[in-house]
């Protein structure tokens, strides 16, 4: 009997070990663990009782109500809101000629920029708005 103990100690010890090379061993190592021990596969487990202990988790699995799609958050990333009084201020620049070929230039789009801005007791919009000018004929 102490000798069986011995033999199955001896192997929990070789048990051991190889875990802890697959666990802190380097990686080189951990895959040589693992070859090996899939060559010397033990199969004198396989000859004890094939039942399955019952599962300890009884607990009935609860069923989730199907959910709504989750609707996309609504975020305000700088606009101002649209209630206010807007103040309208256009830049133009000082020459609408070519530098160039002294071509009229022709407005392609502008930048506009909205600040608020805080008057005592009035709050309203400065909306600035600066055309851009492009020419034809470049």
């Amino acid at each position: 009997m102490v000798l069986a103990l011995d033999a199955e100690n001896e192997k929990l010890r070789v048990a051991m070990q190889t875990l802890k090379e697959m666990i802190f061993g380097k990686r080189s190592e951990r895959l040589a663990v693992l070859v090996d021990e899939q060559l010397a596969l033990e199969l004198g487990d396989l000859e004890a009782d094939p039942t399955l202990p019952a599962p300890a988790n009884d607990d009935v699995a609860v069923a989730k109500p199907p959910s709504k799609p989750r609707k996309k958050a609504r975020r305000n990333i700088g606009a101002l809101p649209k209630h206010l009084p807007r103040c309208e201020q256009v830049l133009e620049p000082e020459a609408t000629a070519c530098p160039c070929c002294q071509g009229q230039l022709h407005k392609i789009g502008e930048d506009v920029s909205e600040v608020l801005d805080i008057i005592p007791a009035i709050l309203r919009v400065l909306r600035t708005i600066r055309p851009k000018y492009g020419c034809r004929s470049c």
